[in-house]
């Protein structure tokens, strides 16, 4: 897959190409829909697919919001390169962007910069200043310029419930993860690297892998998770649970992840490792001392067990 990240002033592409547009933050089933048949059209037309997203986030520029995104952007590029789309356009989302009308939008972008032969739309899509722009006044240029253009509803397969991003986030804000993850095409996951900590879950008998939580990413309620876990370099698929939050018990302050991997005696110190999220177990709480803490994670990890399957 090839990666553009531009001003619209600079985007350039000698490619025919059919087209989608969109943030695609989450890649969720129904962004999957219209990615499937971004290649399927591609490939019948014997050109190639490409998405033109945006970068920043919108709502990182209009709404100064800190914690937002499903993915970071390295994970949203390696989904998309997995899924072998030819390109990923990142157009830079400022000021000048921003003040494009609708029909500036479609002329100095996409008839000037790009030789469009189809466009395929999510029915929810709005473009241009003020978000003027819509299906209609996209079809209507569709049309007009010798573009083949299809719009696609995003609605969960037997359901009549339309899948977005931002019920998704909704849903991981109340840290309500199995609804996310039916909506999501891969499990919500935080990837980073493993950090030197205290090593008091060691010395407790309960050692943990810590890593930072993601800046940009939607903040999950401080609470104790079931997790399945990738680590760099091993092939396997590990299980554990997770503690987010400040660790109230040893007066901490600053939130992190704590993972502590099931039947695991690797030293992964410095390695990336990715988390990802199965269900929420109980709330983050401060307990009155070690036994009292002791007592409850060996409660956890039953109840994470269970929940995971693991053992069976």
């Amino acid at each position: 897959m090839q990666y553009l990240n531009v001003d619209y002033q600079n985007l350039n592409i000698n490619d025919e190409i059919c087209l989608t547009i969109g943030n695609f933050d989450g890649i969720h089933k129904g962004h999957n829909k219209i990615l499937e048949k971004l290649k399927l059209e591609a490939s019948s037309l014997k050109i190639k697919s490409a998405i033109l997203s945006f970068d920043p986030h919108p709502n990182f520029y209009f709404n100064d919001i800190q914690r937002f995104l499903i993915n970071t952007k390295q994970k949203k590029i390696h989904i998309l390169e997995e899924k072998k789309i030819d390109y990923l356009i990142d157009l830079k989302f400022d000021q000048e962007l921003t003040q494009l009308t609708y029909s500036d939008f479609e002329n100095k972008i996409l008839l000037d910069s790009l030789k469009l032969k189809k466009i395929l739309i999510g029915n929810d899509f709005h473009y241009g200043n003020q978000r003027k722009g819509n299906i209609k006044t996209l079809k209507s240029f569709c049309e007009k310029a010798s573009i083949l253009f299809e719009d696609i509803d995003l609605y969960a397969d037997n359901k009549n419930t339309k899948i977005s991003s931002t019920q998704i986030r909704e849903f991981l804000s109340q840290g309500d993860i199995k609804e996310a993850n039916a909506l999501l095409e891969n499990p919500f996951s935080i990837k980073g690297l493993v950090k030197q900590g205290d090593q008091r879950g060691r010395t407790i008998g309960i050692p943990t892998a810590n890593l930072d939580y993601p800046d940009q990413i939607i903040q999950l309620p401080f609470g104790v998770y079931a997790v399945r876990i990738k680590v760099e370099g091993l092939e396997d698929k590990f299980y554990g649970i997770v503690n987010f939050g400040k660790r109230p018990t040893f007066n901490k302050t600053v939130a992190i992840i704590e993972a502590h991997i099931f039947d695991f005696d690797h030293d992964i110190y410095g390695k990336n490792i990715e988390v990802f999220f199965d269900s929420k177990i109980r709330d983050e709480k401060k307990f009155n001392g070690i036994k009292e803490l002791l007592n409850q994670i060996t409660l956890d990890i039953t109840i994470a067990k269970d929940k995971l399957n693991y053992g069976n």
